[in-house]
């Protein structure tokens, strides 16, 4: 595609920086609630959220468009056919983990939380499109929806 236009240099600056910053946005919140969950000190009410754990994919995607708009936008230079063929190939893989990530994790979190002594606060609990948040509660909490307002 010798034949494009070139982007503006704005353009060329400003959107590695966003991918970049986006990408490090979305690994840091992936690996704080990893963290929260099943490394860090539990509190009384621990809440779920699946949609935290699309970002590990989302991150990675990211991370490999960052990667082509610099060489690129800034480099001025074509992706090599090795390149091209290994870029995509994480992209697929990226878009694999948008859609395992968040079951896998959900499923080893709630046996680890029941292992805990948490159970599953369905009245607190909610669903919106495909993201769920799952409230889990340790024994002297009693479950209600109020518990919606105090996480």
């Amino acid at each position: 595609m010798e034949d494009r236009v070139k982007p503006s240099w704005a353009i060329r600056v400003i959107g590695p920086l966003i991918f970049v910053l986006g990408s490090l946005a979305a690994f840091s919140w992936f690996f704080y609630r990893v963290y929260s969950i099943f490394i860090g000190e539990l509190p009384e009410i621990v809440v779920f959220d699946k949609g935290s754990f699309y970002m590990l994919g989302v991150g990675a995607g990211m991370l490999i468009l960052a990667f082509v708009t610099v060489q690129e936008g800034w480099l001025d230079r074509q992706l090599s056919q090795t390149q091209s063929t290994f870029l995509t190939r994480l992209a697929v893989v990226s878009v694999v983990l948008i859609i395992t990530v968040p079951h896998t994790i959900h499923y080893f979190a709630d046996n680890y939380l029941e292992s805990e002594g948490y159970s599953v606060c369905e009245e607190a609990s909610h669903q919106w499109l495909f993201v769920r948040d799952i409230v889990y509660i340790h024994e002297p909490v009693s479950c209600n929806k109020t518990l919606v307002n105090k996480y």
